[in-house]
C-alpha cells in the first residue's frame, strides 16, 4: 500500500506538524479510497474515518502516492477521479522514484537522460492524463518524491523520503 511507503509518510507528518487532521485510506466514494488527507482541524474528523459524502469535515489537501504506476495512465486517471471525489481544495498526485527508473529503462534514448530530464517528460505525460483526459473538478497538481522532500525540508520537517 502507498501509505506505508517512505513519501507517504512524510506526508503523514509533514500534515500532522502543519497540525491538520490526518488520515490514510480515505474513502472517497464507495470503491476508492486517497492515500492520505490532510483535514482542518476547525471542523474535526473524530476518532473513525469519515464516509466523506456524510460527514461535515473539510479536506484541504489530498494525496495519492504512485510508487512505480506513474507510467500508467488508467492508474493516473484513478487517482485523479479519487482527488475530485475527495473535495480537498488541493489534490497531489506524487509520482515515486521508481516509476521514474522503469521510465529510464523504457526506451532505450532515456538511459542517458537526467533524473530532472526524465522527470519532465513524466510530467508533461501526467499533466496530459489529468487535464485533456481526466478533468478533474478540483485543483490538481503533480509533485515528484524529490520535490515532497524538498517541500518538507522548506516547511521544516526534516524527514524526507
Amino acid at each position: 500500500m502507498a501509505k506505508n511507503s517512505a513519501v507517504a509518510q512524510v506526508l503523514i507528518e509533514l500534515g500532522k506538524a502543519l497540525d491538520f487532521d490526518v488520515l490514510t485510506e480515505v474513502e472517497a466514494s464507495e470503491s476508492a479510497w486517497v492515500d492520505v488527507v490532510w483535514f482542518d482541524k476547525r471542523l474535526p474528523v473524530g476518532e473513525k474515518k469519515p464516509r466523506m459524502r456524510y460527514a461535515p469535515v473539510l479536506p484541504v489537501a489530498a494525496f495519492e502516492v504512485e510508487i512505480q504506476t506513474g507510467l500508467n495512465a488508467k492508474h493516473v486517471k484513478g487517482s485523479v477521479s479519487n482527488l475530485s471525489n475527495i473535495g480537498a481544495l488541493l489534490g497531489v498526485v506524487v509520482i515515486g522514484t521508481k516509476s521514474l527508473e522503469l521510465l529510464r529503462k523504457q526506451t532505450v534514448g532515456n538511459a542517458s537522460k537526467t533524473d530532472e530530464e526524465l522527470e519532465q517528460i513524466l510530467r508533461d505525460r501526467v499533466y496530459r492524463w489529468v487535464y485533456a483526459e481526466a478533468q478533474p473538478r478540483t485543483r490538481v497538481i503533480v509533485m515528484f518524491e524529490r520535490e515532497v522532500s524538498e517541500w518538507a525540508a522548506r516547511l521544516g520537517h526534516r524527514n524526507g523520503p
